[in-house]
């Protein structure tokens, strides 16, 4: 047996033994598994790799959607959210494989990570093993002293289990209960886990735990393997289980690899943030969803009508026990937001904040900030309500694009003198904003030495087509095809006219400086991937836009068959030979629908695919915030 005397966290106190660095309590006899957590373990044990939460070179080595999830640096984007105090003493519940726990003991000053299973929690423990205030307990909650020893509780993915899918409040509510003993007066918990509300089940993305369409969205007709909860049914529990304060905030796409989290403020104050700042369609991790409805379209509805933070895909509960601690989330902040493709250099963590009546968005390095000939650098600018994108404005104005475009071309030349020697690469038409006459640039963050003027122009002329074609075909603005599209835009901006070969070398040169910002370093296998895919799908939806029309004519063509087929019914006669007949015209008809059936669900699986309502839509809706073409 061993212990440390010196520490003032209970778990560490504990009798236990040292198995592979994992203090011991007993044996629990948990086998939560999903199969990556060996290859984990040799990987960090044996490794050189750098073992900190932002490590791309960490998460460049992942081969599987489980590898993925434990080592993406977007695993503590949930809690970076959050001012987590430096001093804080924290107990974890439910460490996994330590993708939290490596940011906790970066940023608290101890953390006791209690994780039941012990084949995780021996990786968990490799991946902390250079951090000295971090302890890796196997044990369950049942084996929490009743001792108030903790600043702060941390539960990510881990309350929907405990209670087997059941419908009963009270495994709940004593779980949370037991986590509530643990706090020191004035300490705080903090609970991520799914909605089961969440705009993408409402889409028709399978339940993450179930596989299941639809399942929370019934309300678990059917128990098991977990059940989530609300914001008022979460609440509900948290005051059971005898919290004081609650704050619930949506998360987005998810707790799991979170891109923004927002408050409730966002909505009131900022609803073309609260609109924009989530990425749709959300991803499906496991299962691929049938695509039922636009769920970017269904989510502007619901900001709209003033009932978004109901459906936000995953929750992240403070709840707090009295006093008046500093804040996890100070008043004033809306939102918090960040970029989920990118190496550890460029990684930043955007804050949207509101003081009187002016918000301000202000992007902080988490990073270097420089790597590989390219920078990435802090601002802070205010947010303008109701501006209109470049895009959103050719859409409502066809004949206004060859304008529009020129006006972006002079901003973009007067930036670049200012930003000189090096070059603004990511001044592109998405991040220049209209209103009232007014145009003006907005996250300007990025500069290269090894870009030229006219490669970032024909850059921006291959985004703005690849983004008009997201919603419209060529034809809308007089062009056969996307290449076609690309080659007017740059022509308005200035460049000599382009063959096709041109704008595959421009496609090649966007890939490559994807890879850059989002992959591993130049050479790597990541980097070979990043820019294979990042080409891959550039010049699919180039040379693959699907139109609104092309849409509406298969579903004119499904109605067709079906009233055929219903016509056919109709006609049946009770003689065998007319009977059969029939029916074999029958079987043919919907042979030929589901065909079309098919042909269409391909089609509107296909990403970047709008349907012309959705076009519609977009006309009239705010731009939020650009992201560069990476995050996408």
């Amino acid at each position: 047996m061993s212990g440390d005397a010196t520490s003032s966290t209970p778990l560490r106190l504990l009798p236990h033994s040292v198995v592979d660095g994992v203090r011991v309590l007993r044996e629990t006899g948990a086998t939560w598994l999903d199969g990556s957590e060996g290859v984990l373990f040799d990987r960090m044990r044996e490794g050189d790799l750098p073992l900190d939460s932002l490590s791309d070179e960490l998460f460049a080595t992942a081969e599987s959607w489980p590898e993925r999830y434990h080592l993406s640096p977007s695993r503590a984007n949930v809690l970076r959210a959050l001012d987590l105090p430096t001093e804080a003493t924290v107990l974890e519940v439910g460490a996994g494989c330590g993708a939290i726990t490596r940011y906790l003991g970066e940023t608290c000053a101890h953390v006791d990570a209690l994780e039941p299973t012990f084949a995780r929690a021996r990786v968990a423990a490799e991946r902390t093993r250079d951090l000295p205030g971090v302890a890796v307990v196997n044990g369950e909650v049942v084996d929490l002293p009743a001792e108030s020893a903790y600043d702060l509780v941390v539960v990510v993915g881990v309350l929907e289990y405990v209670g087997g899918g059941g419908a009963d409040d009270a495994p709940y509510v004593d779980f949370l209960q037991r986590l509530r003993g643990a706090l020191r007066p004035g300490g705080r918990l903090v609970l991520a886990i799914e909605n089961p509300l969440g705009v993408k089940y409402l889409a028709g993305a399978p339940e993450d735990h179930s596989n299941q369409v639809f399942h929370s969205v019934e309300g678990y007709p059917v128990d098991g393997p977990a059940r989530t909860f609300s914001r008022r049914k979460l609440a509900g529990l948290a005051h059971a289980a005898g919290f004081e304060q609650t704050d619930v905030l949506g998360a987005f796409p998810d707790y799991k690899l979170t891109r923004a989290v927002l408050s409730d403020g966002l909505y009131e104050h900022a609803p073309g943030l609260a609109d924009n700042l989530p990425a749709f369609p959300s991803p499906d991790w496991t299962t691929p969803r049938p695509v039922l409805l636009d769920e970017q379209a269904l989510w502007g509805e619901l900001v709209a009508a003033g009932v978004g933070p109901e459906f936000a895909n995953s929750l992240l509960l403070i709840a707090g026990t009295g006093g008046d601690p500093a804040p996890l989330w100070p008043e004033g902040r809306l939102a918090r937001y960040f970029s989920l493709h990118r190496r550890r250099a460029f990684q930043v963590r955007k804050t949207v904040h509101r003081q009187a009546d002016a918000i301000q968005i202000t992007s902080e390095l988490l990073g270097s900030g420089s790597q590989d000939g390219l920078t990435v650098l802090p601002y802070s600018e205010p947010y303008a309500a109701g501006a209109s994108s470049l895009a959103e404005l050719a859409l409502a104005d066809p004949e206004r694009l060859d304008e529009l475009v020129m006006a972006w071309v002079e901003l973009l030349r007067t930036r670049a003198v200012d930003a000189a020697p090096e070059t603004p690469f990511d001044v592109v038409p998405g991040n220049v904003l209209h209103r009232d006459g007014d145009t003006w640039i907005v996250d300007d963050e990025w500069r290269a030495a090894d870009v030229t003027l006219d490669e970032v122009v024909l850059r921006g002329a291959l985004i703005l087509a690849r983004d008009l074609l997201e919603v419209a075909p060529a034809d809308r603005w007089g062009c056969m095809d996307g290449d076609a599209l690309v080659s007017h835009i740059a022509q308005v901006a200035g460049l000599d006219p382009l063959t096709p070969d041109d704008v595959a070398a421009a496609v090649e040169r966007e890939a490559l400086l994807q890879a850059r910002v989002g992959g591993g370093a130049p050479g790597s296998p990541a980097h070979a991937r990043a820019r294979a895919e990042v080409e891959r799908e550039m010049r699919r939806q180039l040379a693959e836009p699907v139109s609104g029309v092309r849409e509406e004519r298969l579903w004119d063509a499904a109605d067709r068959l079906q009233r055929e087929a219903i016509e056919a019914r109709d006609l049946l006669l009770p003689t065998g030979e007319q009977l059969e007949e029939a029916r074999a015209e029958i079987v043919a008809l919907r042979a030929d629908l589901e065909r079309v059936r098919d042909d269409l669900t391909r089609v509107l699986e296909t990403p970047g695919v709008r349907s012309s309502l959705t076009i519609a839509r977009k006309l009239g809706r705010s731009p939020g915030v650009p992201e560069m073409p990476a995050e996408r």
